[in-house]
């Protein structure tokens, strides 16, 4: 019956079906791309033993990701099936739409072959504006022509081709996708454990970066975005950086080997990234190295917060340790806790996941504990209740006070590096 009536939803809702592929597209609902960047949301299902399918927009295959769909499986249990979220950047197409009735098609492809596809359309206005950002991306890809290096040997003499991009000097060879720069071979994804992200990091600048940002812009510069993520906007400003091809992002590459050149930007930003790499201090000097003389740094690593990956989570940094990260004759400007770094963030973030790794019944108990319940006694008291022996192992590693490990040397270290 629940199944039917999943079925008969999908259905309402435009579901695509053939003999043995489904799609459907969840969002946006309107069909409509909305300015140079947006999510869409779906899936599709496939016959068992049909090869299976994959995404393409007007031809190229986009930056999408897996999502899991409990609710398609339930109504389509003899089909194996999908979620997607794609991350368009429309600005790649901006010359196609304007010759195509202002359309973008996503279609659904098996063995070479559409098995379905989906039509979308673009407003005079949204073309405009997805037009500007592939000007803007123009521009950045000049301006980077000239100031990226091999992050193997950092020198400057790079050789440019169509898809692809040589190292003269000691033949490192990385690719180029006609939107980003990857400079993220697999030798380098291996060295520093860079694995597909399934979070998505998608903040605003703070007060703080914004101003940084727009006082480079006055006069012309560039600003390093280290670890961007995805971000609302393309901005002439700012080369984003970053392991992951979100659609605003300009170079693919690690903190711990940035391909520029030293001394190519006016200011770095770093925010709440050095909590996810292996080696922040490698990472903080490649900072330091690629900051002009005079130029501004501003750096945000977690202190008090919960295990949380992108995927990995590797060091937080009390204030002494953020300064500790970079050179003693560097001026500290400002050394504050930002609006988004408040106590109450990370109060909120682990009473939240505690509640969350909790049995039903004992979320509820602990949902309508008063604060003095827990102050007003020892630590060593609670151990045995309820709400704190019956949390799970996952939100024990999440929101450990401390962790330990015991290790045990190899009995032999021959042929191991020092």
């Amino acid at each position: 019956m629940l199944a039917g009536s999943l079925r008969r939803r999908f259905a309402e809702r435009g579901l695509l079906r053939s003999k043995s592929f489904l799609f459907r597209i969840d969002l946006p609902r309107t069909r409509k791309i909305r300015g140079p960047f947006c999510t869409i949301d779906g899936w599709f299902g496939w016959r068992p033993g049909t090869e299976t399918p994959c995404l393409r927009v007007n031809g190229l295959e986009p930056f999408w990701k897996l999502v899991d769909r409990p609710d398609v499986r339930k109504a389509f249990p003899r089909k194996s099936s999908q979620g997607f979220r794609i991350f368009l950047d429309a600005s790649l197409f901006s010359e196609q739409l304007a010759q195509s009735a202002k359309r973008l098609r996503l279609e659904l492809t098996a063995k070479g072959e559409t098995v379905a596809a989906r039509d979308f359309q673009v407003s005079d206005d949204d073309l405009r504006e997805i037009q500007a950002a592939g000007k803007s991306r123009r521009t950045k890809r000049q301006w980077l022509k000239e100031h990226v290096a091999c992050p193997f040997c950092l020198a400057g003499a790079l050789e440019f081709s169509v898809g692809a991009i040589e190292c003269r000097n000691c033949k490192g060879r990385f690719l180029d996708s006609g939107s980003v720069f990857d400079f993220l071979p697999e030798d380098l994804r291996l060295r520093f454990h860079i694995e597909d992200v399934d979070d998505i990091s998608e903040h605003r600048y703070d007060e703080v970066a914004a101003e940084i940002v727009e006082q480079v812009r006055q006069k012309g510069g560039k600003v390093l975005d280290c670890g961007a993520g995805m971000r609302p906007r393309i901005d002439d400003a700012v080369i984003c950086v970053d392991v992951a091809p979100f659609p605003t992002v300009d170079v693919l590459a690690v903190n711990q080997k940035l391909p520029f050149r030293s001394a190519a930007f006016d200011a770095v930003l770093s925010l709440n990234v050095l909590e996810h790499v292996t080696d922040p201090f490698a990472c903080a000097a490649e900072l330091v190295r690629v900051l002009k003389p005079g130029g501004t740094l501003y750096c945000c690593i977690p202190f008090l917060q919960p295990e949380h990956g992108y995927p990995h989570h590797y060091f937080n940094a009390t204030r002494s340790g953020l300064r500790q990260l970079f050179p003693a004759d560097f001026e500290t400007i400002q050394h504050v806790v930002p609006r988004s770094g408040e106590p109450v963030w990370s109060l909120r973030w682990f009473l939240s996941w505690y509640a969350e790794q909790l049995p039903a019944d004992e979320r509820e108990k602990f949902l309508n504990l008063r604060l003095g319940d827990v102050l007003k006694r020892p630590a060593e008291s609670l151990l045995e209740e309820p709400w704190v022996s019956s949390l799970s192992a996952e939100g024990k590693w999440k929101l450990a006070s401390t962790t330990a490990a015991v290790f045990r040397k190899p009995a032999s270290t021959e042929g191991r590096e020092a």
